[in-house]
């Protein structure tokens, strides 16, 4: 459970903009009505008049969302005020947040799935409206990169996946993770306020060399054209490195363990759903290359770093030197030669 500010003995009102609407599911206005007012109380005579329902039908909706792992807390003559949310992502309180943080978007929450990339495929082949997310709070098969996969404890990290129905040309897209670690990794560094968070080329989020976020893009592709898009990101958020499998729990680390306290799930997930569909329609707006390498420059975890990359049968070891206006990695082989490199697995070495 984590916490929310301390609660101060105030009641006040909420802003007088916030109303809902009627496709808006009664749980998460009540929610953004809290939220709104944290962290002070809100009377239950105001939540019933938003809520258009009686205090008795407020009580019975607060008390489904403390069964939920919800810590709403209630004092006479104030009012209700949420002092705490559960590990595990709830449905009510991401959609709350993320009305709170002016970002608009579908959400699907899930306490167990094989995999979000999976039921994101599932979803659009059955036609849901694009975009929207699919969260997890664990998967039994999660995918990573090259096959692999993906640590998935039951509560404690964040696992989502963006869909969308792009429809445009291939290349307006060859460099959609890049853009999405790049502006991921800065709300990291802002949310954190720490400036050692960077990227592992192509889709690794690191810190101190540990990992602490991994993406995976998947796409269906007609005629140069794609179709679907799905982004799922891993992120480890209040999980103990030290409870991972022994396999990656050397080489991996979470916010809560770089941060000093554990994180607001629902907070950061709404945060960085925000950031994905931005970073989305930056994309198909397009970039310049230049502005590609630039960023990239601040928060390349390879630069000027010995290198060796798997391709296949093949390895290549050099010195990493960013990457070009494709997002190919850069690479001054031990004999001299400059190569471009669009794919592989990367690992730190020695001359």
């Amino acid at each position: 459970m984590v916490k929310y500010p301390p609660g101060q003995r105030l009641s006040v009102q909420p802003p007088l903009k916030i109303k809902g609407t009627s496709k808006e599911n009664p749980s998460s206005l009540l929610l953004r009505l809290l939220l709104s007012v944290s962290p002070y109380y809100i009377s239950g005579s105001i939540l019933a008049e938003r809520l258009k329902m009686s205090r008795v039908g407020v009580w019975a909706r607060i008390t489904k969302l403390r069964e939920a792992g919800l810590f709403i807390e209630a004092s006479q003559n104030k009012g209700y005020r949420l002092a705490a949310e559960p590990d595990r992502c709830n449905q009510e309180l991401l959609e709350a947040w993320l009305h709170q943080i002016r970002s608009r978007c579908k959400v699907f929450v899930h306490n167990t799935l094989d995999s979000t990339n999976s039921e994101a495929e599932r979803l659009l082949a059955n036609g849901e409206n694009d975009p929207f997310v699919v969260v997890s709070n664990h998967q039994s098969n999660g995918r990573g990169r090259l096959g692999r996969k993906w640590y998935s404890p039951k509560e404690g990290n964040i696992h989502i996946s963006v869909a969308f129905r792009p429809n445009f040309n291939l290349i307006k897209l060859r460099t959609f993770t890049l853009w999405q670690g790049v502006c991921i990794s800065e709300l990291l560094r802002s949310f954190c306020t720490n400036e050692s968070i960077s990227i592992k080329w192509p889709n690794d989020l690191v810190i101190y060399g540990k990992k602490i976020a991994g993406m995976l893009t998947e796409a269906s592709i007609d005629c140069e054209h794609v179709r679907t898009l799905i982004f799922g990101i891993g992120i480890n958020l209040n999980s103990t490195s030290n409870r991972y499998p022994k396999s990656i729990s050397r080489n991996s680390t979470s916010l809560k363990e770089l941060y000093g306290q554990k994180i607001r799930t629902h907070e950061m997930t709404a945060k960085l759903i925000k950031t994905i569909l931005k970073a989305y329609k930056k994309c198909l707006r397009g970039n310049s290359e230049k502005e590609l390498i630039d960023n990239w420059e601040k928060l390349d975890a390879l630069n000027e770093k010995i290198v060796e990359v798997s391709i296949g049968k093949e390895k290549i070891k050099g010195k990493a030197l960013g990457i070009n206006g494709d997002g190919n990695l850069k690479i001054k082989a031990t004999n001299g030669r400059i190569r471009f490199l669009h794919s592989g697995e990367v690992t730190v070495s020695k001359w």
